[in-house]
């Protein structure tokens, strides 16, 4: 529980500080910054979803 925090803290951090210097919006830059670890914790499930539920064929 501790690591999902910990990547969630540095994605907001590092998402609000981009999206701060690009249009010195708080509002704006803190909603970017709520959406993007959502958006990576989602993205990753579904990779983690589709990368156990392939089945590849033995090699040759």
């Amino acid at each position: 529980m501790a690591r999902k925090i910990k990547y969630a803290a540095t994605h907001f951090s590092i998402a609000f500080s981009m999206s701060y210097a690009v249009n010195q919006n708080v509002a704006l830059s803190a909603i970017v910054g709520l959406a993007e670890p959502l958006a990576f914790a989602f993205g990753r499930e579904v990779a983690r979803e589709t990368r156990n539920g392939l089945q590849l064929a033995p090699a040759a």
